[in-house]
């Protein structure tokens, strides 16, 4: 168990230091920063709510950077597709820190372990919810779509939850408040994601 995981960590490592998941990790600590610094109150005295815009920020770069480097696992070998998802993993609460000076200074009535929690879950959940998409676009043979189609699923799930009134699947609703409803359906869709991958896994080994 723990060569797995040192195997996974190693992959990881090489995903962030190489190809696109670097740059796209910059880009979501930056457009954290600016979000920040956006929020913030322009004169000592204003009340400071930075803290929803921020988190709101960053449940939509998740939500997009998950579901988006999802599509794709499935078209990856083994261990660069466990790199990968280590890698979301990392590039996700990477950005918590950023939050967390926000929520310190916004004191929300939310505790300060909700973000840590969802983002844990969310990422798992996003990135089966991204791999089942991209089997459905390599079917239909209409990956060409997919840049188009992750910020459209992210809308989709937004919109849903309006309309319906719930909250199960908004990541900008479910980052300013606990959602138990959210973490259920997020929790079942990754649990999905793992098992289809050991049954993958399983396929390989006996062929």
């Amino acid at each position: 168990m723990n060569g797995a995981f040192a195997q996974a960590g190693r992959a990881a490592a090489d995903r962030l230091r190489h190809g696109d998941l670097p740059q796209a990790g910059l880009l979501v600590l930056a457009t954290m920063v600016a979000a920040l610094a956006l929020a913030w109150p322009a004169r000592p005295g204003l009340p400071n709510e930075s803290w929803y815009g921020v988190a709101q920020t960053r449940g939509a770069l998740v939500a997009l950077l998950a579901i988006g480097y999802g599509m794709g696992l499935a078209t990856e070998d083994r261990r660069r597709a466990w790199g990968t998802v280590g890698a979301v993993f990392v590039v996700a609460f990477s950005a918590l820190p950023i939050e967390m000076a926000a929520l310190a200074a916004t004191v929300p009535a939310v505790p300060a372990w909700w973000p840590w929690v969802m983002t844990a879950v969310a990422v798992g959940g996003q990135l089966t919810l991204g791999a089942l998409l991209g089997a459905v676009m390599r079917r239909l043979r209409l990956v060409v779509l997919a840049p188009l189609l992750v910020p459209a699923a992210v809308a989709g799930t937004i919109a849903l939850d309006v309309a319906a009134g719930v909250n199960l699947l908004n990541p900008l609703l479910a980052a300013t408040r606990p959602a138990p409803g959210f973490l259920a359906v997020h929790a079942a869709l990754a649990l999905v994601g793992v098992v289809v991958a050991a049954r993958a896994a399983r396929r390989r080994e006996a062929a």
